[in-house]
């Protein structure tokens, strides 16, 4: 039987995930109670919604990925080299719309998260039909890919991190001009 869901549950969650990044940002090893005591709820709150801290982790990871999901379908249609702009303004609407919660996130500098959305993306883009019939060079198309989510994954970081004054469209029309460039003679375009 499955669990009945309240309106509060998703509230509850984020609360608890929220704590759980900020303890993870002062990496010290913590607990369930230290969690709790954070979160300012009690364990048994904590137990209705996670059975381990594990699942706080699979949490996050779970709302990432619903969350980043309407970008994969945007990914295998647009075609990133002629409009970026379309997946990275969709991207700025989703970090916006829980901007607290993923300046959480990147503060705990969690490594293995990053590298999990670069390689969702990485392959995403690689499996755009509609790119992949005009890729000169399959090699050096990759290698392109890798590079510039590389380095987008990284100017999203620092903007996160505040370390980048200036706004997210700013930095994302930027973007779109590094894409469109750096895929420039990887892909020809018949006439």
């Amino acid at each position: 039987m499955e669990k009945k869901k309240y309106k509060s549950t998703d509230k509850t969650c984020k609360k608890i995930a929220a704590a759980y990044l900020n303890l993870l940002t002062s990496k010290q090893k913590f607990n369930v109670c230290s969690l709790v005591k954070e979160a300012k709820v009690n364990r048994g709150t904590f137990y209705l919604h996670f059975k381990n801290l594990e699942e706080v982790e699979n949490y996050i990871e779970n709302y990432l990925a619903k969350n980043f999901k309407p970008l994969e379908v945007d990914f295998r249609l647009t075609d990133i080299s002629k409009t970026p702009e379309v997946i990275l303004n969709k991207l700025n609407e989703i970090i916006l719309k829980d901007l607290e919660f993923y300046k959480l996130i990147i503060r705990t500098e969690h490594n293995a998260l990053m590298k999990k959305i670069g390689h969702s993306v990485s392959v995403s883009i690689s499996n755009n039909f509609e790119v992949m019939k005009y890729v000169t060079n399959y090699e050096n198309f990759k290698i392109v890919v890798k590079q510039i989510v590389g380095g987008a994954i990284n100017v999203y970081t620092e903007w996160l991190k505040g370390n980048i004054n200036c706004s997210l469209p700013e930095v994302s029309t930027f973007l779109a001009q590094l894409f469109r460039e750096g895929l420039k003679g990887i892909i020809k375009y018949a006439n």
